[in-house]
């Protein structure tokens, strides 16, 4: 009697071990599991987290400017510096206007370019729009573009290139956040990312813009303005290219008249002051940097000779009325012509 109860205890005890070994195999794989799929979740998010973001770039207007810019986003050998900012190139959609830049556009870039009709087509297609209109368009093309619902408040980005437009009447005639609307001024050497936007208001602050700043750094730099005065006086420069230009013409010119090949005259003035704005450029964020190269120069030398007589004759005197006359046109105070 004692020995059968005993071997029923024996089995009883053996049976509930058997059970609580089972059970701890089942949890240990069911935490092994959740472990697993816990890490695969993070492996996941990591390559979220390292995705690049994807650009839809839309254009209303497609004139010099918005083909340069768009240019710069699509050109192949550019997307390594997108990528370095988080970004990637979705597509590009453009407004038929300017038809022979929009199909130049498609035909160098066919697998991103897209043409449409109208610029509701090209807001319902992009994230980032660019406006890229003549000034007396862009009230009539904002308005109908609001009242069709075009535009929306979680979504759509807006950069205008219209030089004279402000900031906060085209937050206005769209009802976009402040945080989603900016004024841009660029020239057209941004398509090989050379040169420097400007960009108004700052989209590297706080509560700025998730990406615009670094857009337009990885498209060749951007100075962010925190007012539209700003911009307005930054624009100025901008306006100098074809007095640059013209002084390039006229050395050519009296090259020329000296008894130099058109030829060779034009090719070493445009390569010589290419070599000065290169040296310029270097460590340019440095405010004294233009002034070390003056005193660079040898003292009694012909450039600072050069540039003595220039001051005698007013020449600089001269720049500064213009850039005054620039900045009124710009400002709306005058029509920018001097006596």
């Amino acid at each position: 009697m004692y020995s059968c109860c005993r071997r029923s205890t024996l089995l009883f005890l053996f049976l509930y071990i058997l059970r609580l070994a089972r059970a701890f195999h089942t949890n240990n794989q069911a935490t092994s599991m959740m472990s697993s799929s816990a890490k695969k979740q993070k492996l996941s998010d990591e390559v979220d987290d390292k995705m690049p973001l994807q650009i839809r770039a839309g254009f209303i207007g497609c004139g010099t400017i918005a083909a340069a810019i768009a240019t710069s986003l699509a050109k192949p050998e550019h997307a390594e510096y997108l990528s370095e900012a988080g970004l990637s190139l979705s597509t590009i959609s453009v407004t038929k206007r300017s038809a022979s830049k929009s199909s130049k556009l498609k035909g160098d870039f066919p697998n991103v370019v897209s043409i449409y009709e109208s610029a509701e087509d090209v807001v319902r297609n992009s994230d980032l729009v660019f406006l890229c209109v003549l000034p007396q368009q862009v009230d009539e093309m904002l308005s109908e573009l609001k009242e069709k619902g075009t535009w929306n408040n979680n979504r759509h980005t807006l950069v205008s290139l219209v030089s004279t437009s402000k900031v906060e009447d085209l937050i206005e005639k769209t009802s976009l956040p402040a945080n989603r609307v900016f004024k841009m001024i660029c020239l057209p050497p941004i398509s090989n990312r050379e040169g420097c936007a400007l960009l108004t208001p700052l989209a590297s602050s706080e509560n700025g813009h998730p990406y615009l700043k670094k857009m337009f750094d990885a498209l060749g730099g951007v100075v962010e303005c925190p007012t539209d005065e700003t911009m307005s006086a930054m624009m100025v420069p901008t306006g100098l290219m074809g007095t640059m230009y013209g002084i390039m013409k006229n050395n050519r010119d009296w090259l020329i008249h000296k008894g130099v090949s058109p030829s060779d005259a034009s090719y070493f003035v445009a390569r010589s002051y290419l070599s000065m704005v290169q040296d310029a450029e270097r460590d340019c964020r440095d405010p004294k940097r233009f002034d070390d190269l003056i005193e660079e120069q040898t003292p009694g030398g012909l450039n600072e000779q050069a540039l003595k007589n220039q001051e005698k004759q007013g020449v600089f005197d001269a720049y500064d009325k213009t850039m005054d006359a620039v900045l009124s046109r710009i400002q709306g105070k005058s029509d920018g012509s001097l006596p």
